[in-house]
Protein backbone atom coordinates (compact mmCIF):
# COMPACT_ATOMS: atom_id res chain seq x y z
CA UNK A 1 0.00 0.00 0.00
CA UNK A 2 1.21 3.49 -0.88
CA UNK A 3 -0.32 6.48 0.89
CA UNK A 4 -0.52 9.53 -1.36
CA UNK A 5 -0.90 13.17 -0.42
CA UNK A 6 -4.27 14.58 -1.40
CA UNK A 7 -3.57 18.01 -2.84
CA UNK A 8 -7.27 18.74 -2.84
CA UNK A 9 -7.49 18.78 0.93
CA UNK A 10 -7.61 22.23 2.45
CA UNK A 11 -6.24 21.22 5.81
CA UNK A 12 -6.57 19.11 8.88
CA UNK A 13 -8.35 21.24 11.50
CA UNK A 14 -7.76 18.98 14.47
CA UNK A 15 -4.18 18.40 13.45
CA UNK A 16 -3.56 22.13 13.12
CA UNK A 17 -5.04 22.62 16.60
CA UNK A 18 -2.73 19.95 18.02
CA UNK A 19 0.35 21.30 16.26
CA UNK A 20 -0.39 24.84 17.35
CA UNK A 21 -0.95 23.76 20.92
CA UNK A 22 2.34 21.92 21.09
CA UNK A 23 4.29 24.43 18.94
CA UNK A 24 5.14 21.43 16.74
CA UNK A 25 6.74 22.03 13.38
CA UNK A 26 8.84 20.28 10.82
CA UNK A 27 11.98 21.92 9.47
CA UNK A 28 14.04 20.89 6.46
CA UNK A 29 17.65 22.07 6.47
CA UNK A 30 20.29 22.79 3.84
CA UNK A 31 23.89 21.62 4.08
CA UNK A 32 26.09 19.00 5.69
CA UNK A 33 27.28 18.54 9.22
CA UNK A 34 31.02 19.07 9.09
CA UNK A 35 31.73 22.73 9.65
CA UNK A 36 31.05 24.60 12.86
CA UNK A 37 29.53 27.95 11.92
CA UNK A 38 30.61 31.04 13.81
CA UNK A 39 28.04 33.30 15.37
CA UNK A 40 25.89 30.65 17.01
CA UNK A 41 24.44 28.75 14.02
CA UNK A 42 24.21 25.03 14.94
CA UNK A 43 26.83 22.96 13.15
CA UNK A 44 24.12 20.64 11.84
CA UNK A 45 23.11 23.32 9.34
CA UNK A 46 26.46 23.08 7.56
CA UNK A 47 28.79 25.48 5.81
CA UNK A 48 26.04 26.91 3.57
CA UNK A 49 24.08 28.20 6.55
CA UNK A 50 24.04 31.77 7.83
CA UNK A 51 22.34 33.48 10.73
CA UNK A 52 19.62 34.59 8.32
CA UNK A 53 18.55 30.95 7.96
CA UNK A 54 17.21 31.02 11.50
CA UNK A 55 14.71 33.72 10.49
CA UNK A 56 14.07 32.60 6.89
CA UNK A 57 14.45 28.79 6.76
CA UNK A 58 14.68 27.11 3.39
CA UNK A 59 12.23 24.24 3.01
CA UNK A 60 13.45 21.41 0.78
CA UNK A 61 12.35 17.94 -0.21
CA UNK A 62 14.51 15.17 1.19
CA UNK A 63 15.94 12.66 -1.28
CA UNK A 64 13.97 9.43 -1.74
CA UNK A 65 14.22 7.02 1.17
CA UNK A 66 16.79 4.24 0.89
CA UNK A 67 18.26 1.52 3.12
CA UNK A 68 20.49 4.05 4.92
CA UNK A 69 17.74 6.54 5.80
CA UNK A 70 17.90 6.78 9.59
CA UNK A 71 15.33 8.10 12.04
CA UNK A 72 16.47 8.85 15.58
CA UNK A 73 14.08 9.50 18.45
CA UNK A 74 14.99 12.03 21.11
CA UNK A 75 12.40 11.41 23.82
CA UNK A 76 14.09 13.99 26.02
CA UNK A 77 14.26 11.72 29.10
CA UNK A 78 10.44 11.36 29.14
CA UNK A 79 9.64 15.02 28.46
CA UNK A 80 6.14 15.96 27.31
CA UNK A 81 7.31 16.53 23.75
CA UNK A 82 9.83 14.63 21.65
CA UNK A 83 11.62 14.91 18.31
CA UNK A 84 12.36 12.54 15.44
CA UNK A 85 15.48 13.41 13.46
CA UNK A 86 15.58 12.35 9.82
CA UNK A 87 19.15 11.61 8.71
CA UNK A 88 20.73 10.58 5.42
CA UNK A 89 23.01 7.87 6.75
CA UNK A 90 25.06 7.79 3.56
CA UNK A 91 26.72 11.08 4.46
CA UNK A 92 25.58 11.86 8.03
CA UNK A 93 23.42 14.71 6.83
CA UNK A 94 20.44 16.00 8.78
CA UNK A 95 17.41 16.18 6.48
CA UNK A 96 14.72 17.31 8.85
CA UNK A 97 12.98 16.89 12.18
CA UNK A 98 9.44 16.07 13.20
CA UNK A 99 7.99 16.99 16.58
CA UNK A 100 5.75 14.55 18.42
CA UNK A 101 4.09 14.20 21.80
CA UNK A 102 5.01 12.21 24.88
CA UNK A 103 6.77 8.88 24.24
CA UNK A 104 5.57 8.35 20.66
CA UNK A 105 5.87 5.24 18.52
CA UNK A 106 7.21 5.47 14.95
CA UNK A 107 6.45 3.02 12.16
CA UNK A 108 7.97 3.08 8.66
CA UNK A 109 5.85 1.99 5.71
CA UNK A 110 6.05 1.55 1.94
CA UNK A 111 9.82 0.91 2.05
CA UNK A 112 10.32 4.05 4.10
CA UNK A 113 8.25 6.39 1.93
CA UNK A 114 5.99 7.33 4.81
CA UNK A 115 6.24 7.33 8.57
CA UNK A 116 3.36 6.79 10.95
CA UNK A 117 3.66 8.26 14.44
CA UNK A 118 1.35 7.31 17.30
CA UNK A 119 1.41 10.23 19.68
CA UNK A 120 -0.19 11.71 22.79
CA UNK A 121 -0.77 15.34 23.74
CA UNK A 122 -2.51 17.03 26.66
CA UNK A 123 -4.58 20.22 26.54
CA UNK A 124 -2.41 21.82 29.25
CA UNK A 125 0.93 20.36 28.15
CA UNK A 126 1.45 18.02 31.13
CA UNK A 127 -2.14 17.75 32.32
CA UNK A 128 -5.69 18.23 31.15
CA UNK A 129 -7.59 16.43 28.43
CA UNK A 130 -5.61 13.64 26.81
CA UNK A 131 -5.59 13.33 23.01
CA UNK A 132 -4.16 10.21 21.33
CA UNK A 133 -3.75 10.23 17.56
CA UNK A 134 -1.75 8.89 14.63
CA UNK A 135 -0.11 11.09 12.02
CA UNK A 136 1.00 9.80 8.62
CA UNK A 137 3.93 11.86 7.32
CA UNK A 138 5.54 11.90 3.89
CA UNK A 139 9.22 11.05 4.43
CA UNK A 140 10.40 13.34 1.59
CA UNK A 141 8.44 16.51 2.28
CA UNK A 142 7.81 15.82 5.98
CA UNK A 143 4.26 17.08 5.46
CA UNK A 144 1.41 15.36 7.32
CA UNK A 145 -0.80 13.48 4.87
CA UNK A 146 -3.29 12.02 7.32
CA UNK A 147 -4.37 12.60 10.92
CA UNK A 148 -6.34 9.83 12.64
CA UNK A 149 -7.97 10.00 16.07
CA UNK A 150 -7.67 6.94 18.29
CA UNK A 151 -9.09 6.29 21.78
CA UNK A 152 -7.17 7.70 24.71
CA UNK A 153 -5.35 4.64 26.00
CA UNK A 154 -2.36 3.71 23.85
CA UNK A 155 0.63 2.41 25.79
CA UNK A 156 2.94 5.30 26.62
CA UNK A 157 6.59 4.35 26.27
CA UNK A 158 9.09 4.77 23.50
CA UNK A 159 11.49 2.36 25.19
CA UNK A 160 9.39 -0.61 24.01
CA UNK A 161 9.54 -0.27 20.25
CA UNK A 162 6.87 -2.76 19.23
CA UNK A 163 3.91 -1.34 21.15
CA UNK A 164 2.53 -0.12 17.80
CA UNK A 165 3.09 -1.49 14.32
CA UNK A 166 2.00 -1.34 10.72
CA UNK A 167 0.45 -4.51 9.35
CA UNK A 168 2.50 -6.57 6.90
CA UNK A 169 0.62 -5.05 3.94
CA UNK A 170 0.66 -1.45 5.29
CA UNK A 171 -3.15 -1.39 5.27
CA UNK A 172 -3.64 -1.24 9.02
CA UNK A 173 -1.97 0.11 12.14
CA UNK A 174 -2.05 -1.88 15.36
CA UNK A 175 -1.46 -0.21 18.71
CA UNK A 176 -1.44 -1.59 22.23
CA UNK A 177 -3.65 -0.50 25.10
CA UNK A 178 -3.10 -1.47 28.73
CA UNK A 179 -5.82 0.57 30.43
CA UNK A 180 -8.68 0.20 31.21
CA UNK A 181 -8.13 -3.37 29.95
CA UNK A 182 -5.60 -5.11 27.66
CA UNK A 183 -6.47 -4.61 24.01
CA UNK A 184 -5.02 -3.91 20.58
CA UNK A 185 -6.43 -1.02 18.57
CA UNK A 186 -7.08 -1.43 14.85
CA UNK A 187 -6.75 1.52 12.45
CA UNK A 188 -7.74 1.34 8.76
CA UNK A 189 -5.20 3.42 6.82
CA UNK A 190 -7.12 3.36 3.54
CA UNK A 191 -10.18 4.83 5.24
CA UNK A 192 -8.02 6.93 7.62
CA UNK A 193 -10.16 5.89 10.55
CA UNK A 194 -10.09 3.99 13.81
CA UNK A 195 -11.95 0.65 13.66
CA UNK A 196 -12.08 -1.07 17.03
CA UNK A 197 -10.30 -2.03 20.23
CA UNK A 198 -9.72 -5.79 20.04
CA UNK A 199 -9.68 -7.42 23.53
CA UNK A 200 -6.52 -9.40 24.30
CA UNK A 201 -5.10 -11.41 27.20
CA UNK A 202 -2.18 -10.00 29.18
CA UNK A 203 0.37 -10.19 26.33
CA UNK A 204 2.84 -7.64 24.97
CA UNK A 205 4.59 -6.44 21.79
CA UNK A 206 3.20 -6.68 18.24
CA UNK A 207 4.80 -8.83 15.53
CA UNK A 208 2.71 -8.65 12.33
CA UNK A 209 2.77 -11.32 9.59
CA UNK A 210 0.81 -11.50 6.29
CA UNK A 211 -2.89 -12.30 5.94
CA UNK A 212 -3.99 -9.95 8.72
CA UNK A 213 -2.29 -11.82 11.54
CA UNK A 214 0.10 -10.86 14.31
CA UNK A 215 1.85 -12.40 17.29
CA UNK A 216 2.25 -11.12 20.86
CA UNK A 217 4.54 -12.19 23.70
CA UNK A 218 2.72 -13.58 26.75
CA UNK A 219 3.79 -13.83 30.38
CA UNK A 220 4.08 -17.62 30.33
CA UNK A 221 6.80 -17.46 27.65
CA UNK A 222 4.55 -18.36 24.71
CA UNK A 223 3.41 -16.28 21.75
CA UNK A 224 -0.23 -15.41 21.14
CA UNK A 225 -1.21 -15.83 17.47
CA UNK A 226 -4.04 -13.49 16.45
CA UNK A 227 -6.06 -13.37 13.21
CA UNK A 228 -8.33 -10.38 12.61
CA UNK A 229 -10.77 -9.17 9.95
CA UNK A 230 -11.46 -5.64 8.74
CA UNK A 231 -14.11 -5.15 11.45
CA UNK A 232 -11.73 -6.15 14.26
CA UNK A 233 -13.12 -9.61 14.97
CA UNK A 234 -10.35 -11.95 16.10
CA UNK A 235 -9.34 -15.56 16.50
CA UNK A 236 -6.60 -16.30 19.03
CA UNK A 237 -4.42 -19.23 20.05
CA UNK A 238 -1.14 -19.72 21.90
CA UNK A 239 2.07 -21.31 20.67
CA UNK A 240 4.21 -23.52 22.84
CA UNK A 241 6.32 -21.91 25.57
CA UNK A 242 9.70 -20.96 24.05
CA UNK A 243 11.52 -19.53 27.08
CA UNK A 244 11.41 -19.99 30.84
CA UNK A 245 10.55 -17.60 33.66
CA UNK A 246 14.25 -17.23 34.51
CA UNK A 247 15.01 -15.88 31.02
CA UNK A 248 14.59 -12.10 31.38
CA UNK A 249 14.17 -10.78 27.86
CA UNK A 250 15.03 -7.23 26.77
CA UNK A 251 12.17 -4.85 26.03
CA UNK A 252 13.33 -4.29 22.45
CA UNK A 253 13.86 -7.40 20.33
CA UNK A 254 14.76 -7.26 16.65
CA UNK A 255 11.90 -8.12 14.32
CA UNK A 256 11.60 -7.94 10.53
CA UNK A 257 8.06 -7.66 9.18
CA UNK A 258 9.47 -8.40 5.72
CA UNK A 259 11.03 -11.75 6.68
CA UNK A 260 9.22 -12.59 9.92
CA UNK A 261 12.52 -13.15 11.71
CA UNK A 262 12.45 -12.50 15.47
CA UNK A 263 15.72 -12.19 17.44
CA UNK A 264 15.26 -11.80 21.19
CA UNK A 265 18.23 -11.70 23.63
CA UNK A 266 17.95 -12.20 27.36
CA UNK A 267 19.77 -9.99 29.83
CA UNK A 268 22.16 -12.89 30.44
CA UNK A 269 23.10 -13.18 26.77
CA UNK A 270 20.95 -16.11 25.66
CA UNK A 271 19.60 -15.64 22.13
CA UNK A 272 16.04 -16.79 21.39
CA UNK A 273 14.83 -16.84 17.79
CA UNK A 274 11.68 -17.56 15.81
CA UNK A 275 10.47 -17.46 12.23
CA UNK A 276 6.96 -16.03 12.20
CA UNK A 277 4.57 -16.38 9.26
CA UNK A 278 0.88 -16.61 8.45
CA UNK A 279 1.14 -20.38 8.96
CA UNK A 280 2.51 -20.09 12.51
CA UNK A 281 5.67 -19.79 14.58
CA UNK A 282 8.79 -21.88 14.07
CA UNK A 283 11.15 -21.62 17.03
CA UNK A 284 14.92 -21.97 16.59
CA UNK A 285 17.10 -23.64 19.19
CA UNK A 286 18.47 -20.90 21.49
CA UNK A 287 22.18 -20.42 22.13
CA UNK A 288 24.46 -18.40 24.40
CA UNK A 289 26.06 -15.36 22.78
CA UNK A 290 29.12 -15.56 25.05
CA UNK A 291 31.53 -18.31 25.93
CA UNK A 292 31.91 -19.54 29.50
CA UNK A 293 35.20 -17.63 29.74
CA UNK A 294 33.54 -14.42 28.53
CA UNK A 295 30.69 -14.87 30.99
CA UNK A 296 33.23 -15.29 33.77
CA UNK A 297 34.70 -11.95 32.64
CA UNK A 298 31.18 -10.45 33.01
CA UNK A 299 30.40 -9.91 29.32
CA UNK A 300 26.66 -9.36 28.86
CA UNK A 301 24.28 -7.35 26.63
CA UNK A 302 23.21 -3.84 27.60
CA UNK A 303 21.36 -0.79 26.30
CA UNK A 304 17.82 0.33 25.46
CA UNK A 305 17.98 -1.04 21.92
CA UNK A 306 20.61 -3.78 22.19
CA UNK A 307 20.09 -5.97 19.12
CA UNK A 308 19.77 -5.71 15.35
CA UNK A 309 19.77 -8.32 12.58
CA UNK A 310 20.93 -8.29 8.96
CA UNK A 311 18.52 -10.48 7.03
CA UNK A 312 20.65 -11.39 4.00
CA UNK A 313 23.89 -11.89 5.93
CA UNK A 314 22.12 -13.84 8.71
CA UNK A 315 24.10 -11.84 11.27
CA UNK A 316 23.02 -10.78 14.76
CA UNK A 317 24.47 -7.49 16.07
CA UNK A 318 24.47 -7.50 19.88
CA UNK A 319 25.37 -4.45 21.97
CA UNK A 320 27.41 -5.60 24.99
CA UNK A 321 30.09 -4.78 27.56
CA UNK A 322 31.63 -6.12 30.75
CA UNK A 323 29.04 -5.33 33.40
CA UNK A 324 27.51 -6.25 36.70
CA UNK A 325 24.19 -8.06 36.92
CA UNK A 326 21.07 -5.87 36.54
CA UNK A 327 22.96 -3.13 34.70
CA UNK A 328 21.51 -4.24 31.34
CA UNK A 329 19.87 -0.85 30.70
CA UNK A 330 23.19 0.99 30.85
CA UNK A 331 25.28 1.90 27.82
CA UNK A 332 27.85 -0.37 26.14
CA UNK A 333 30.94 0.20 23.99
CA UNK A 334 31.05 -2.99 21.93
CA UNK A 335 28.99 -4.84 19.32
CA UNK A 336 29.40 -8.60 18.91
CA UNK A 337 28.49 -9.87 15.43
CA UNK A 338 27.18 -13.44 15.63
CA UNK A 339 26.14 -16.04 13.04
CA UNK A 340 22.43 -16.54 13.68
CA UNK A 341 22.52 -20.22 12.69
CA UNK A 342 25.64 -21.50 14.44
CA UNK A 343 25.94 -18.96 17.28
CA UNK A 344 29.58 -18.41 16.33
CA UNK A 345 31.07 -14.99 17.10
CA UNK A 346 32.26 -13.56 13.79
CA UNK A 347 33.80 -10.27 14.93
CA UNK A 348 33.68 -7.62 17.64
CA UNK A 349 33.39 -3.91 16.98
CA UNK A 350 34.85 -1.47 19.48
CA UNK A 351 32.78 1.67 18.96
CA UNK A 352 34.80 3.80 21.35
CA UNK A 353 31.66 5.55 22.63
CA UNK A 354 28.98 4.89 25.24
CA UNK A 355 26.09 3.58 23.14
CA UNK A 356 22.48 2.89 24.08
CA UNK A 357 20.92 1.79 20.77
CA UNK A 358 22.02 0.18 17.51
CA UNK A 359 20.58 -0.55 14.06
CA UNK A 360 22.07 -2.10 10.92
CA UNK A 361 21.03 -1.13 7.39
CA UNK A 362 19.54 -3.86 5.20
CA UNK A 363 21.71 -3.47 2.09
CA UNK A 364 24.70 -5.23 0.54
CA UNK A 365 27.22 -2.87 2.16
CA UNK A 366 25.59 -2.35 5.56
CA UNK A 367 26.26 0.44 8.00
CA UNK A 368 25.94 0.09 11.75
CA UNK A 369 24.29 3.10 13.37
CA UNK A 370 24.71 3.75 17.09
CA UNK A 371 23.01 6.35 19.30
CA UNK A 372 24.65 7.96 22.32
CA UNK A 373 22.35 9.92 24.65
CA UNK A 374 25.32 11.20 26.65
CA UNK A 375 27.06 12.55 23.55
CA UNK A 376 23.75 13.58 21.94
CA UNK A 377 25.11 11.99 18.78
CA UNK A 378 24.57 9.31 16.16
CA UNK A 379 27.70 7.41 15.11
CA UNK A 380 28.08 5.54 11.83
CA UNK A 381 30.29 2.47 11.36
CA UNK A 382 31.05 0.11 8.53
CA UNK A 383 29.21 -2.99 9.75
CA UNK A 384 31.80 -5.31 8.19
CA UNK A 385 35.12 -3.66 9.08
CA UNK A 386 33.93 -1.82 12.19
CA UNK A 387 35.55 1.42 11.01
CA UNK A 388 33.84 4.60 12.17
CA UNK A 389 32.66 6.50 9.09
CA UNK A 390 31.10 9.58 10.63
CA UNK A 391 28.88 11.13 13.24
CA UNK A 392 26.20 13.73 13.61
CA UNK A 393 26.02 15.78 16.78
CA UNK A 394 23.54 18.00 18.65
CA UNK A 395 20.63 15.58 18.27
CA UNK A 396 18.38 17.09 20.90
CA UNK A 397 18.56 16.15 24.58
CA UNK A 398 18.96 12.37 24.72
CA UNK A 399 18.71 10.51 21.37
CA UNK A 400 18.16 6.83 22.04
CA UNK A 401 16.01 4.87 19.54
CA UNK A 402 17.00 4.14 15.93
CA UNK A 403 14.58 3.29 13.11
CA UNK A 404 15.63 2.02 9.65
CA UNK A 405 13.59 0.97 6.59
CA UNK A 406 13.62 -2.71 5.78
Amino acid sequence: MTIKFNDGKTGYPKQIKRLAASMAMTAMFVGGTQAVIAGGVPQQLGSEATLDLMDTPVILDAPPSDAKRVYVLDAGAFHMTSTYYTIDGNNNKLLGMTDAGKLPHMMLGDNGNFMAIASTMYSRVARGTRDDYIEIIDSRTHKPIADIDIPEGRFLTQVMQRMASLSADDKHILFQQFSPSPAVGLVDLEKESFVKMMPMPDCYHLFPVPDQKFFMHCRDGSLLEVSYDNEGNTQQKNTKVFHGEEDYLFNNPSYSIKTGRLIWPSTGGRIFQAKLSASGAEFIEPFDAFTEEQKADKWAPGGWQPVSFHNDRNEIYLLADQREKWTHKLTSRFVFVIDATTGKQLRRIDMGHEINGIGVSQDAEPYLFASSPGDQSLYTFDAITGKQLGQIDELGRAPVMIYLPE
